[in-house]
């Protein structure tokens, strides 16, 4: 056990404090893959004696330092630690708790340079709260230093910064008041100061002829100066007593005349358009809740088949402009798309016909994501229940009432599909259209390997906003395979925020290639692949 502070300790008196040994076994297992960049890490139970928190785990050959923990997890994880090499782990691996002799002879250390440095009962290196301390040379105190009574020595100086302060209690204990140096090197008090009867100073030191300002006392404008008793003697300034609203100063900034204001004092002037060249209109221009400009003027144009009348309407202050739209006219559908329709007797129409998808049917749009508007469908994983599904509960980008809510249930929510069938070693964009209710919240994107075992992009963070947006990650699967892992997830390491709350998906889909379709193929259990014409 210790001998501080009668002695200071060693290595051998600070070995054994007395929780420092478990009988518990000190290991679980990972219920989920771990990656080099991973700073929290599942496992199936924390709570068999790890340390709450600042506990040293080993899997395999890396020790990792975590700063805290959850029932199932250790988070804040710091790897390859103490010179190991951060490392991708398997589900399934053995997590132990660990102590390093390099830790423990660390902490030893610190401990002893502490008592070294505070010293022992017999020889004290600091100053004690109580009783009476004899102190020589000079001392900084940062924060200040409290002086009680007690006998004044014949000679002594305390010394102040610049931005320090004598500070007095009130009578009151309702505050300080006190007196500072400012930078002008001028003492300030809090406090009108009394000078006892009979007071007398030395000769003053009045400013060289050349300084405009010759007194040796500042006076606030906000307050003046009181005399007692005596005179105070001022130079008259030349202007009469009364309230003036203009006045006329002299080059010392003394007032010497005043007078009120006549008409001739402000200049005529009459305002042309051309005076007023800055400034926004009284309401922002905006299309689809997007600024489009702020300006004094709005230019409504015609568009096709779309006419406009403007009138002015002078005693309601406003313009009333009416839109009308004319229907469309046969030859702009005749001949649409180069295709002469089959609606004439005796006609026949002969050009291909493209079958949209539907479960098992291709067509032109390709996706290989199932249940590309149902995330909450079992084929969405949610990784052990790390979120929640409201399915059909916010207004998609398409107008209708099919997009879903996920709500984050721990606090690394992964939502992701495993999709097979793809083209050997081909190049796969993975698209989705997300959103939040308010305010923004990052997440990432990812594409895994088959066997989730490594990236192939990503995670790369988003941001999401109040407005539907459509985000994309392409990664290219490696020779010989055909599937992989679309991931919407929390990724701690790119400082994502979902941690708790919601996001809004929609239209999950994974085409081939790089290059988006404007249009998607809405799946449910099957696979929408591309079937060309």
């Amino acid at each position: 056990m210790s001998n501080y502070p009668n002695a200071i300790d060693d290595a051998s008196s600070l070995y054994s404090p007395v929780d420092a040994y478990s009988a518990k076994p000190l290991e679980t297992i990972t219920t989920m893959p771990v990656y080099a960049g991973d700073t929290t890490i599942s496992v199936e139970s924390t709570g068999v004696g790890f340390p709450d928190e600042y506990g040293i785990l080993s899997i395999d050959d890396e020790l990792i330092v975590y700063t805290g923990k959850t029932a199932t997890q250790f988070t804040g994880c710091q790897r390859g630690a103490f010179g190991t090499v951060a490392a991708q782990h398997t589900s399934g691996a053995t997590v132990r708790a660990n102590m390093v002799s390099a830790y423990i002879k660390a902490l030893q250390e610190a401990v002893v340079a502490i008592e070294q440095d505070l010293g022992t009962a017999a020889s004290r290196n600091y100053v004690r709260k109580d009783g009476a301390v004899t102190m020589t040379g000079a001392k900084t105190f940062v924060d200040g230093a409290e002086f009680g009574s007690g006998t004044k020595a014949a000679t002594g100086l305390v010394r102040l910064p610049n931005t320090g302060a004598v500070k007095w209690r009130r009578a009151d204990g309702s505050g300080d008041l006190g007196l500072a140096l400012n930078a002008n090197d001028h003492l300030v008090a809090d406090a009108v100061i009394d000078f006892a009867p009979g007071q007398t100073f030395g000769a003053f030191s009045y400013p060289d002829a050349g300084y405009g300002n010759k007194g040796i006392v500042l006076i606030d404008a906000a307050g003046g100066l009181a005399v007692e008793s005596g005179v105070l003697s001022m130079a008259a300034s030349g202007a009469s007593p009364g309230t003036y609203s203009k006045v006329t100063v002299d080059a010392k900034g003394r007032v010497t005349g005043g007078a009120s204001l006549a008409a001739g004092d402000l200049p005529g002037h009459t305002h042309t358009a051309g005076d007023i060249v800055s400034g926004e209109f009284p309401h922002k221009v905006q299309k689809d809740g997007a600024d489009v400009g702020t300006r004094r003027a709005l230019n409504l144009v015609q568009g096709t088949r779309v006419s406009l009348a403007a009138a002015d309407d002078p005693a309601n202050n406003r313009v009333s402009v009416t839109i009308s739209a004319s229907p469309p006219e046969s030859g702009e559908i005749t001949n649409a798309l180069g295709y002469v329709p089959a609606n004439r007797a005796g006609e026949h129409f002969s050009g291909p016909v493209d079958c949209g998808p539907h479960q098992s049917i291709g067509g032109p749009l390709e996706n290989m994501a199932k249940h590309s508007e149902d995330f909450a469908a079992t084929v969405w994983d949610k990784n052990g229940g790390s979120c929640s599904v409201t399915s059909n509960a916010v207004i998609a980008p398409d107008g209708n009432q099919t997009a879903d809510i996920i709500t984050a249930v721990t606090d690394t929510p992964v939502i992701q599909q495993q999709i097979a069938g793809l083209a050997d070693g081909g190049t796969y964009t993975f698209y989705i259209w997300a959103r939040v209710a308010s305010g923004t919240r990052k997440v990432s994107l990812a594409i895994v390997n088959n066997a989730y075992a490594a990236y192939l992009a990503g995670p790369t963070q988003i941001t999401l906003t109040a407005s539907w947006q459509r985000f994309k990650i392409t990664g290219t699967l490696a020779s010989g395979q055909t599937g992989l892992w679309v991931v919407v997830r929390q990724y701690t390491a790119n400082g994502d925020d979902w941690t708790t709350g919601d996001i809004h998906l929609w239209g999950a889909c994974l085409q081939r290639g790089d290059d988006p379709q404007k249009a998607y193929a809405r799946t449910w259990a099957s696979q929408a692949p591309h079937i060309a014409s």
